[in-house]
């Protein structure tokens, strides 16, 4: 039988702005080949926005050594993460350049 994998997390931008409404965080949960096992997108907060992934857990036998992939869309920019980042980092996006 199978069982269901939560993973929770927060994620942000350094910059003290005003986030639009609209702003979308996704999040993707991904091994290290680069195969997505979970997705989601949530409408932004301002400051940190919390995420919830969930993914069988026989897809994730070892869940340490799974990354996290993630991009905040907003009118004013995009921010995101340059490279996988470990499940075990606080998930701080960079602005991306247009």
């Amino acid at each position: 039988m199978s069982t269901l994998l939560t993973l929770s997390g927060t994620a942000g931008i350094r910059e003290k702005i005003a986030l639009p409404d609209g702003s979308v965080l996704t999040v993707k949960l991904v091994t290290n080949d680069g195969e997505v096992l979970a997705a989601t997108a949530v409408l932004a907060n301002a400051g940190e926005t919390p995420f919830e992934l969930v993914v069988d857990a026989v897809l994730a036998p070892q869940p340490e050594t799974l990354r996290l992939w993630a991009m905040l869309r907003t009118d004013v920019g995009v921010w995101g993460t340059p490279e996988l980042v470990s499940i075990r980092e606080d998930l701080i996006l960079r602005r991306v350049d247009d």
